[in-house]
């Protein structure tokens, strides 16, 4: 499996014995939301950090990250199998998605950055953080 990568608001997790990658997008969100009926992020966040089975089923289907449909079916299901999932994965679910939405922002935030040049190389010789995440 390759490292997740949080430019893209992806993270790792680990649920049972599986390994694989969410990555939090805006169209991966919406998917997620209608599947759901979440009407704003807030609830939505809520939801999945709350383990709430329905929200992270479909998380998990809206989120994961592989190279095509069949994977992504294939890998959710055996996520999903309730030999697998339990209770017990809510903290590394919780983790995983919080770092992920934390890269997602942090991504979207760097992206809408407006300083110029010259306002950045000022905030670096002043040791204020180079980007604003």
């Amino acid at each position: 499996m390759l490292p997740a990568n949080p430019l893209r608001g992806e993270a790792e997790v680990r649920i049972g014995a599986i390994d694989f990658r969410i990555a939090v997008t805006f169209s991966g969100l919406a998917r997620l939301s209608d599947a759901i009926g979440a009407r704003t992020l807030d609830e939505l966040y809520g939801r999945l950090l709350g383990f709430e089975p329905k929200a992270v089923a479909c998380a998990i289907r809206c989120l994961i990250v592989a190279d095509d449909e069949d994977q992504i079916s294939a890998l959710s299901a055996r996520i999903l199998d309730d030999g697998n999932i339990s209770a017990a994965d809510q903290l590394a679910w919780r983790e995983a998605v919080e770092k992920a939405l934390s890269a997602h922002i942090a991504a979207g935030t760097v992206r809408r950055d407006e300083r110029t040049a010259t306002q950045i190389a000022g905030d670096a010789v002043l040791g204020k953080p180079v980007s604003p995440s």
